[in-house]
């Protein structure tokens, strides 16, 4: 099936999508107008600048591989201070007064005393020249892709910080996710309303439903009550690629909501385990057996992505941070949606799945 070329504009940035051959309907070089692209994959050059498009022989190659050989996926605790401080100023995706947003990529912490988003951000202000001090505002969790929002302005960030507050409570989405996941939630459309809690099993800490919490367990903030509105933009091969916004904030809020409508998110090494199979057909595990090991798909499934069960473990999770609303920063200002497209490997995999996404935003 032949994906087709989309385009993406992130607001103020000229950021776009393009496939570079339609011969090779499975490459795609996200590009930024004027401006080099960053790369940074587990392949041979792990860490390259953008460079000419593949000749048709690789791109015969490519449709032969799998995503972690092309376009390889990230490998971010290979990059130096510097090496990581060049690859964030490279992934710049809005600028504008105090704020910031970049194109971060999967597996970088976002704090800690070793290398983090935290510890470079004195870096990346001098290299962006910003007077001010950077800090973060929101950002996608350590395992996914997606926005970073970081501003110079604390004034700034309490606004958007209070006008996320108050979206929750009015239960407006200012967050979309994309996600590439094993199944097809059913009905196809619709709101995940699920109760999280924090749960000790072993010597581990998870994220765990709580189906019937008393309203004690949730007055105690031991239970809180997680929402997450979805929609299915395409499915075929077992998967689907699915856009996400989440009504309210918990730790891996998206990865188990999604595990509890048996559609785990491709790449979830942590709560996909909680979805087994009999027969084909997914049935939910209890959560205290199943613990968090590589993911395992059917053969099919493999094969379709180029992919043995011992790779696995190698897969990255295909959830991304695709669109922040802002709300208006002053007078005569309007609303800014900021946009940063899914990596390279996330595209290719939706080729390989036969998943189109859809035009404009989604």
């Amino acid at each position: 099936m032949r994906c087709i070329f989309r385009r993406l504009t992130a607001a103020g940035a000229g950021r776009r999508w393009t496939a570079p051959a339609l011969q090779d309907p499975c490459v795609f070089i996200p590009c930024v107008s004027g401006a080099a692209v960053p790369r940074l994959y587990s392949t041979g050059a792990w860490y390259q600048m953008d460079l000419p498009g593949p000749s048709p022989r690789e791109r015969g190659s490519q449709e032969r591989t799998s995503i972690l050989k092309s376009p390889g996926v990230p490998e971010v605790g290979r990059l130096s201070r510097e090496g990581l401080t060049e690859l964030l100023q490279r992934s710049l995706v809005y600028r504008a007064g105090p704020l910031v947003a970049l194109n971060k990529p999967p597996g970088l912490p976002i704090t800690g005393d070793e290398l983090s988003l935290s510890t470079v951000l004195p870096d990346l202000q001098g290299a962006l020249s910003l007077s001010g001090e950077l800090h973060i505002v929101k950002t996608a969790a350590r395992d996914q892709s997606g926005l970073v929002l970081l501003s110079t302005c604390h004034h700034t960030t309490n606004h958007l910080e209070d006008n996320f507050r108050k979206a929750r409570r009015q239960k407006t989405p200012t967050a979309t996710y994309w996600a590439v996941t094993v199944g097809t939630p059913d009905p196809p459309e619709g709101e995940i309303d699920v109760p999280l809690k924090l749960q000790t099993i072993g010597a581990l800490q998870l994220v765990v439903p709580e189906l019937s919490p008393s309203r004690g367990s949730v007055t105690r903030r031991e239970v809180k009550r997680t929402r997450t509105r979805y929609r299915v933009l395409d499915s075929g091969a077992g998967c689907s690629l699915l856009q996400l916004q989440p009504l309210s904030t918990f730790q891996s809020q998206l990865q188990v909501h999604l595990s509890v409508k048996l559609s785990p998110v491709l790449g979830d090494h942590v709560y996909s385990p909680r979805v087994g199979r009999v027969l084909g057909v997914p049935i939910s595990l209890p959560v205290e057996t199943a613990l968090p090991r590589t993911q395992v798909l059917q053969e099919a499934l493999l094969r379709r992505m180029r992919l043995t069960q011992q790779q696995m473990h190698r897969m990255p999770l295909h959830l991304h941070l695709l669109q922040l609303h802002l709300p208006a920063l002053g007078k005569g200002r309007k609303e800014t949606a900021v946009t940063a497209p899914p990596p390279e490997y996330f595209l290719r995999t939706l080729c390989l799945l036969g998943l189109t996404p859809p035009e404009g935003r989604g």
